[in-house]
């Protein structure tokens, strides 16, 4: 602080001191001025009346101040007339420096001024400079003292006042440094110092507080870490084990002491070894911050623990070098769960047998096996009219009857075959070794046999058997997937030859396969870009030729094909059910072309009959025909539905109503193909058909024989339907008429109506339209068919 104050102050108060120096000096000189200003002005009249008397008086007189040198008074001729000196001021042996001051001196008369003379007085230098130093030094000296003053007080302020609370101060954090404890500034004051100390004081409350929190944060955490139900653990960048929590000793067995400073490699099984220290690479070069993977760890006493493993790179930099944050957790029940859902999503729930993605599995885990030194044979087969008992007597009784054919193939199988469903009443079994093929066709015959014989269900007996398609490995395919589509190709090959069979694959039936699946293609195309078309054939009365009505014919016009094979689209289209939507489309055709004809006056009357597929026969059928009814505008009672005793077949026990909605509407129903079935005349005397259409087979039965007569056989049965439907008051159309023979032969068994080329091939309703009048005029109304039949309860 003294330094420091001299430092600070000693040039400001050496400046004070020279500046007020020479300004009292400067001052002292100004003041002489002044006097001999004062002295100039009376030594003028002195000089103006010549009294040299008085002015050496007066100049003496001057002489005489401390200050004064000398002082001389010169006339206005420049002669020297007084002169006095102070020669006791002037030191004795020393050269004294003087300083000079001379003065005109004028005096006025008259308002005329007038130079008399001079004055010049010389004073002693030293003595103003004397004068001004001992003038400014009181009160430098009297600074000096204060200033000193001060200090001594701020030091001893210092010492009481800084001092003593900073070295307290340090002596609490000293203590808190070496020992730990928090030690608190005993000082109270309201001064810096004091605010200071409280502010240290509540510091070392709150790091108290914080450190408690702290320790009960890691106590806390150490709980967690140790009893936490997953087991934790951390291994350094060299595979070391550096920490283990308590549940993961628990969990594996070892004692804390026999594991720290081991390598984690060490505990998992040799066969995981290689793999785990691929993940752990990938890691430790910092290439994923993160991992997951599964492993093997063995327990202390052997035992194979299937365990998931998740590391996080810890990004410690210290010593220790970089740690991984670990996770080890037992998947075991995991494991075994994942092994029981895959076993269910691979197995059929209600036989047990496997699913087709379980079979699929087996099969392909075989053909990769065989490595084509053996074949693997594949059989397909479902139930025929399974449909049928799932209609009529239920699911239950489906799902009993697929129990038991799964039971009694299981007994004609080895344990090395492989049995599957694949949903429904599809099943297929695998079989594999030298003589695949030969116990292929021996077992699918055995099957048959084992069906024959009736099963009970409910209390009733039920007639089950199977179509079987068969197909090898590697002869016809190549994959699993391919093997049980060959062998589907071949089941459905049997069911359409006739059902309670087997058939082995052909690779003629691939091609029919491959074309079937273009069909389908090209039915789809035909459906988005409206390809079907209605071709209309008409229906005359047979006496007159007029007619009557137009039959609407499906036709697909292919835009590079032309016109398809009606039966072979339909056949296709019935099997992936887009028959649905075809039958739709016809309907649509249907209306338009009933809207056009109710439009032209000369068809007004005529009819239009439309097909219908088993497959159309739903409940909401009704509502579909109202609904196409009404956007179009037109009558039901100008349409007639054919349908065919397959339809009737195949229906279930609501047809009757279904058909009663229809007939509400005001449509007719035709049964085509008539005669064709073995059971035609129930279906007549059971549904309310309106129409009886004779099949082309018995007209065309009608022709010439060799010897040049009718066929003696087909014209009784004719006779026989006409017959019948006109004690049943039925309308009776025959089809398939081409010649005028077959023409006169019906005529004379009283067919009233037929159709066929004799009158005209089916085209566009636009060619009729646009026919000649001569045809127009040949129309005639369909006579009115007869009203529904009321069943009597």
């Amino acid at each position: 602080m003294f330094a420091t104050l001299i430092a600070v102050n000693g040039p400001l108060l050496l400046t004070f001191f020279v500046v007020t120096k020479n300004t009292m000096q400067r001052e002292m000189i100004a003041k002489k001025e002044i006097v001999l200003n004062a002295n100039a002005k009376a030594f003028s009249k002195l000089l103006w009346d010549y009294d040299y008397e008085n002015l050496e008086k007066w100049t003496t007189a001057l002489a005489t101040e401390r200050d004064v040198f000398s002082v001389e008074v010169f006339d206005d001729k420049g002669k020297r007339v007084a002169f006095a000196s102070n020669d006791e001021g002037r030191p004795r042996g020393t050269e004294t420096e003087e300083t000079l001051l001379s003065k005109e001196i004028i005096h006025q008369v008259d308002d005329t001024t007038y130079s008399v003379g001079a004055i010049n007085i010389r004073f002693i230098s030293d003595r103003i400079r004397s004068a001004a130093v001992e003038q400014v030094a009181y009160p430098v000296i009297l600074f000096v003292v204060s200033t000193f003053s001060v200090l001594v007080a701020a030091l001893l302020a210092n010492r009481f006042m800084i001092t003593r609370p900073l070295n307290r101060l340090n002596d609490a954090i000293e203590t808190t440094h070496r020992s730990g404890s928090r030690k608190k500034v005993e000082w109270s004051s309201s001064d810096e110092l004091g605010r200071v100390s409280d502010a240290f004081n509540e510091m070392q409350d709150s790091l108290d507080k914080d450190e408690e929190k702290l320790r009960k944060a890691n106590k806390r955490l150490a709980f967690l870490y140790h009893n936490t139900p997953v087991m934790l653990y951390s291994i350094d960048i060299e595979d070391r084990i550096v920490n283990v929590s308590d549940y993961w000793l628990d969990a594996t067995g070892y004692q804390r002491d026999t594991v720290l400073g081991r390598k984690f490699s060490d505990f998992i099984c040799q066969d995981c070894v290689e793999d785990y220290l691929a993940n752990r690479r990938l890691l430790v070069t910092g290439q994923h911050e993160t991992l997951e993977f599964t492993s093997v760890f063995l327990k202390s006493d052997g035992t194979r623990l299937d365990v998931l493993i998740t590391e996080i790179r810890d990004f410690d930099k210290s010593s220790t070098g970089r740690q991984s944050l670990s996770v080890m957790t037992d998947i075991c029940n995991l494991k075994a769960a994942e092994a029981k859902i895959l076993h269910q999503a691979r197995t059929d729930f209600l036989t047990g047998l496997l699913n087709r993605q379980g079979f699929t599995h087996r099969l392909n885990e075989a053909i990769y096996a065989s490595a084509g030194t053996h074949d693997v044979a594949v059989l397909f087969f479902d139930l025929d009219k399974f449909k049928w008992v799932n209609d009529n007597l239920g699911h239950f009784a489906g799902d009993q009857v697929l129990l038991l054919v799964t039971q009694k193939v299981s007994e004609l199988l080895q344990p090395s075959d492989c049995f599957g469903r694949f949903g429904g009443d599809e099943f297929a079994i695998m079989l594999t070794g030298e003589h695949a093929k030969t116990r292929a066709v021996e077992l699918a015959i055995e099957i048959n046999q084992a069906l024959r014989q009736p099963i009970n269900i409910i209390g009733r007996q039920v007639q089950i058997s199977a179509s079987i398609g068969i197909s090898y490995y590697p002869e016809n395919a190549a994959s699993a997937e391919d093997l049980l589509k060959t062998s589907d190709v071949a089941m459905y090959r049997q069911k359409s030859s006739g059902r309670n069979g087997h058939c082995v694959f052909d690779v003629q039936f691939g091609q029919e396969a491959a074309r079937q699946l273009e069909i389908r293609e090209t039915i789809s195309e035909a459906l988005e870009h409206d390809w079907f078309e209605l071709y209309f054939q008409p229906i005359v009365n047979l006496k007159s030729r007029s007619t009557v009505g137009f039959e609407g014919l499906l036709r697909l016009i292919h835009p590079e094909q032309g016109v398809l094979p009606p039966l072979e689209y339909i056949q296709v289209a019935e099997q992936t059910g887009s028959i649905l939507e075809i039958g739709d489309k016809v309907l649509e055709l249907g209306m338009q072309a009933l809207q056009k004809l109710e439009a032209d006056p000369d068809w007004r009357d005529s009819y239009v009959a439309l097909n219908l597929s088993a497959a159309q026969f739903l409940p909401e059928l009704p509502d579909i025909l109202a609904s196409n009814l009404s956007a179009y505008s037109v009558s039901g009672k100008r349409l007639v539905l054919e349908i065919t005793e397959t339809t009737l077949m195949q229906s279930n026990l609501d047809l009757d109503k279904l058909i009663a909605r229809i007939k509400g509407l005001g449509c007719a129903l035709a049964l085509d193909d008539f005669g064709t079935g073995f059971s035609s005349l129930s279906y007549m005397n059971r549904f309310d058909v309106d129409v009886v259409k004779i099949d082309q087979s018995f007209t065309r039965g009608l022709g010439t024989t060799s010897l040049g007569a009718p066929s003696n056989k087909t014209a009784p049965f004719i006779e026989a339907i006409v017959g019948l439907s006109q004690k049943l008051a039925l309308t009776v159309i025959a089809e398939g008429i081409e010649t005028e023979d077959q023409l006169q032969c019906l005529i004379d068994r009283d067919v009233t109506y037929g159709q066929g080329y004799l009158f005209g091939k089916p085209k566009p309703l636009d060619h009729y339209l646009r026919g000649s009048q001569e045809d127009r005029s040949a129309v005639i109304s369909f006579p009115a068919l007869p009203e529904p039949k009321v069943q009597q309860s």
